[in-house]
């Protein structure tokens, strides 16, 4: 196992620095007979830091040969510290930058064209600064992989080299081979390790945090692949991101995972205060403001969640039905009924989806265009039968338009649906209780379905109210002035 940075790779005494990152280094002349010079302080061992692979341990190197003046070197250490940062959503250019100063001809510039070419996680910045890169293709990675295999420099960047474009996006068939060859020349080697980690090898992650306790940088993979198990441990998902992200303050990506994480456990308190922390990274961050939207939207805070909505069709480009469904959503509720249907339409133009055409009934039922809330709720309902929401408000219209018999068979649906939704959420619980995650998590997650069964049974009840008034009303002849079953508004 490489040694980790600590005394005992600052015992070893006088490693040339110009040696560092190559195959080898010279052998050592023989003692002469002349008595030994006082003994000097003991050298960065830079070949170890490099093979211990963490980004703190590059970073080191990085330092201590460009100090020296091993210019091939520190160009190797840049080269990796780009490529490990777009793999931790990390800014990454200033080592660009640095790898481009330092190039030292053209026989190393097969690194460089790597380096810019890796894909940076989609999660690290705005998502148009990602569009400009063009995928390589078949070709393009055969090419790099024989530039790589005959360039010069150390044996294991160029390893590391080779992994990042077989596990790039094109996916090759030869990519397991290539990562069994690495790992037999390399197998001890964290850096060797990590990266084939990356590429899908994810037990070797773990083996890298158990040699190296601060290698910080596996935090975020492990993360992902406790999130992808058939049963997604979130706990242990947000342990691993969060150390990852006490590593790596500056990570987009690792924020904003674990503001996703809060939102799909409807924490969206936890969600917000993520978001935001991505927000100040990546001001432009798409997926960010869509969750800062949403959250908001879920504490009720109306006027705040239009800001981020409005953001993102400023920006453009992406999630643009979403923001306009969630600007709409705030509006309505905010009283701004204009603006809502303005937004709710154009919305309906880009994604003719179930809830949308929900909102959209609801802001017309406000309207008092009951035909056209009629239609968007039917719409919706031949979508998704599970929208229960729908059904209701359905049976609501179609009351206020005295169409008893349709009006009850909606409201019907609207029961049914909603006492499916109460029984989903309650063997959601029932699994919590036997979940192997933190009494806390559990506690929060429990608390968020009782929430939604309380509300859930709260519509059932309104539902079966309104069909019993409608199976009295269809019952006895019809005496005026008297007031419809369903509610009156949405």
């Amino acid at each position: 196992m490489v040694p980790a940075v600590t005394d005992r790779c600052r015992r070893i005494a006088h490693v040339a620095i110009a040696c560092a990152l190559s195959a080898a280094c010279a052998m050592r002349a023989p003692a002469s007979s002349t008595p030994a010079a006082p003994a000097a302080a003991p050298a960065v061992n830079v070949e170890q830091l490099v093979l211990r692979g963490c980004y703190a341990c590059l970073e080191e190197a990085f330092a201590t040969t460009s100090a020296s003046g091993a210019n091939e070197a520190a160009f190797q250490a840049a080269i990796l510290l780009t490529l490990r940062s777009k793999e931790l959503g990390l800014p990454f250019t200033q080592w660009l930058e640095r790898a481009r100063a330092l190039l030292p001809g053209p026989a190393w510039s097969e690194y460089l064209a790597i380096a810019e070419s890796a894909p940076q996680d989609p999660l690290s910045t705005d998502r148009d600064a990602i569009l400009g890169i063009r995928r390589r293709t078949r070709d393009d990675i055969d090419a790099a992989r024989r530039a790589v295999a005959t360039a010069p420099g150390s044996p294991a960047v160029r390893a590391y080299l080779d992994l990042s474009i077989v596990c790039g996006p094109t996916f090759i068939d030869e990519r397991d081979a290539a990562v069994t060859a690495v790992l037999e020349q390399f197998g001890e080697a964290p850096l060797l390790r990590y990266r084939a980690g990356v590429c899908g090898h994810t037990p070797l992650l773990a083996d890298v945090l158990r040699q190296d306790a601060d290698f910080a940088d596996v935090h975020l993979e492990l993360g992902r692949a406790a999130l992808q198990r058939e049963r997604p441990d979130y706990d242990e998902a947000l342990s691993h991101l969060r150390q990852g992200r006490a590593a790596f303050p500056a990570s987009a990506t690792i924020v904003a995972t674990i503001g996703n994480i809060a939102l799909q456990r409807e924490e969206w308190t936890e969600a917000l205060a993520a978001f935001e922390a991505t927000l100040t990274l990546v001001p432009s961050h798409r997926d960010a403001l869509l969750g800062a939207a949403i959250s908001l939207s879920h504490l009720n805070r109306h006027e705040e969640a239009i800001v981020p909505a409005s953001r993102l069709l400023e920006l453009g480009s992406w999630f643009i039905s979403d923001a306009h469904y969630w600007r709409a959503w705030n509006e309505y509720r905010a009283g701004r009924i204009p603006e809502a249907r303005a937004d709710a339409d154009r919305a309906k133009a880009l994604s003719r989806n179930a809830p949308t055409l929900v909102l959209s009934g609801i802001i017309s039922w406000r309207e008092g265009r009951l035909a056209a809330a009629d239609t968007e709720f039917t719409e919706a309902l031949n979508i998704d039968f599970g929208q229960c929401e729908a059904a209701s408000y359905l049976g609501g219209v179609r009351a206020e338009q005295e169409r008893w018999q349709e009006s009850l068979a909606a409201f019907q649906h609207a029961a049914q649906c909603f006492e499916l939704a109460v029984l989903t959420r309650r063997k959601a619980v029932a699994e919590l209780t036997a979940s192997t995650e933190s009494a806390s998590s559990v506690a929060r997650q429990v608390a968020s379905h009782e929430r939604a069964i309380a509300e859930a049974d709260a519509r059932r009840v309104e539902a079966i109210t309104n069909i019993a008034s409608i199976e009295r009303r269809i019952a006895i002849p019809y005496r005026g002035g008297e007031s419809a079953p369903a509610r009156s508004s949405p």
